[in-house]
């Protein structure tokens, strides 16, 4: 017992100081140090701490070209015609016949719709009888006066044989008389027979003239007649032949406005042609526009999910009260394009001429319109004037061909800043880790 005694307090003494190391911190540190913290909180990973900056940008670059900036238009065109007709009935009367059909070719002057012409027919057969009569008229007066004449001018030589026999028997009797070998009742019977003759002669001769003039004035008058009724034949002709509705041009029937059994009146439309080798579209465009699209440019055409090409046409160019030129092409192979229809002319219109680079490369600093050029390593402002964009694109000028431009351009990108230039590969992974 005294053993144990006289060790107790020096057990006491050792397991107080194992307490005491259990209950120290880690690395010796205790309360009373009070700058042992901040330093431990330093040598710590704080993952939400900003990355730091670095002066340098990554960007990339597009090589500036020479170009013309176009864009497609698109604008509703009409299909027309040059040839489209609607032909009108020329005499009015009941339709008789339909000898075609919509969508039928005809050739030029085929009979298409056939009016009821019996009225017609039996006009002309009465005029073809009249032209019959007069020309009997006309044979029979210059028969009559050749006759005539014939028998007076007999009449008038007659007349002169008596007045010669008459005038050699008078001078006989003046002759005799004198010499005491007749009486004076014969002398003057020998007188009065060549006075009877002499106004014989005279009577002949004015019959004859009378004879004359009657012919002058008979003969034309029949003839004047016979030409009149010929005339009536014609006019019969020509209104049987207008009963007849005939295509004016060869074409295709568009549409039929008659039927057997109506009644068609003069000048009313009994069908309509197209010709369609002559399909032309019309369509408008903005003056700018229309000042390219010359005679001659080739444009497409696009109906019922076909292309076809047309040619314009040379016109006017006047705009409308709607600002627009309307603008003709005509169409190659569109026979088939019904006159009417809506089609879609799309075509090329140049919008200017320059340096062609991307949209995003202009800036807008300082009210000027503004590109970044790689020079190295640095980056250099250039200003530049907008002449087009479209499509992504904008064409420029103040810029050389070939040019280094950076685009897109970053935010923070100033004139003189330090650049790194990447490749599209590079810059895809490091996009945005140079951004200051």
């Amino acid at each position: 017992m005294g053993l144990l005694s006289a060790k107790s307090p020096l057990a006491l003494t050792l397991l107080t100081l194992t307490l005491l190391v259990a209950c120290t911190p880690p690395g010796g540190n205790t309360a009373a140090d009070g700058e042992a913290k901040p330093a431990a909180a330093t040598t710590s990973n704080d993952l939400d701490a900003a990355p730091a900056k670095t002066t340098t940008l990554g960007v990339r670059v597009v090589a500036a070209n020479t170009g013309t900036l176009s864009v497609q238009r698109t604008s509703s065109a009409t299909i027309q015609a040059d040839r489209d007709s609607n032909v009108a009935a020329q005499s009015g009367g009941n339709v008789l016949r339909v000898l075609v059909t919509e969508g039928e070719q005809v050739r030029a002057g085929q009979v298409v719709v056939q009016l009821d012409d019996s009225q017609q027919r039996q006009a002309l057969e009465n005029a073809r009888l009249q032209v019959q009569q007069a020309q009997i008229n006309l044979n029979q007066t210059r028969t009559t006066t050749g006759q005539a004449t014939t028998s007076l001018n007999a009449a008038v030589q007659a007349a002169q044989a008596t007045l010669s026999q008459a005038q050699q028997n008078a001078q006989s009797s003046e002759s005799l008389y004198t010499l005491g070998g007749i009486s004076l009742a014969d002398l003057q019977s020998a007188r009065a027979q060549l006075a009877t003759a002499q106004s014989q002669l005279a009577q002949a001769r004015n019959s004859l003239s009378q004879n004359g003039q009657n012919a002058q004035g008979s003969v034309p008058l029949q003839q004047a007649q016979l030409s009149s009724a010929q005339a009536g034949v014609r006019q019969a002709e020509e209104n049987l032949a207008r009963t007849a509705v005939r295509a004016p041009f060869a074409g295709t029937v568009a549409s039929l406005n008659a039927q057997v059994g109506e009644f068609a009146g003069q000048g009313s439309t009994v069908f309509r042609l197209v010709d369609p080798g002559s399909i032309k579209v019309q369509f408008n465009a903005t003056p700018a526009d229309a000042a390219a699209l010359t005679a001659g440019t080739k444009l497409n055409l696009g109906y019922g999910g076909v292309n076809y090409v047309a040619t314009v046409q040379d016109s006017p160019r006047i705009a409308g009260a709607d600002r627009l030129v309307p603008i003709t092409a005509r169409v190659q192979g569109g026979a088939a394009l019904p006159v009417g229809a809506s089609a879609q002319a799309r075509y090329r219109a140049t919008l200017g001429q320059g340096v062609l680079i991307p949209s995003g490369a202009v800036q807008v600093d300082s009210g000027e319109n503004a590109v970044y050029l790689a020079a190295g390593n640095v980056a250099r402002r250039q200003a530049v004037t907008v002449v087009a964009e479209s499509g992504g694109q904008v064409a420029v000028r103040g810029l050389e061909a070939g040019a280094q431009v950076i685009s897109p351009v970053p935010p923070s990108l100033q004139d003189g800043a330090a650049i790194r230039v990447e490749t599209a590969a590079a810059s895809g992974s490091t996009a945005g880790g140079d951004a200051p």
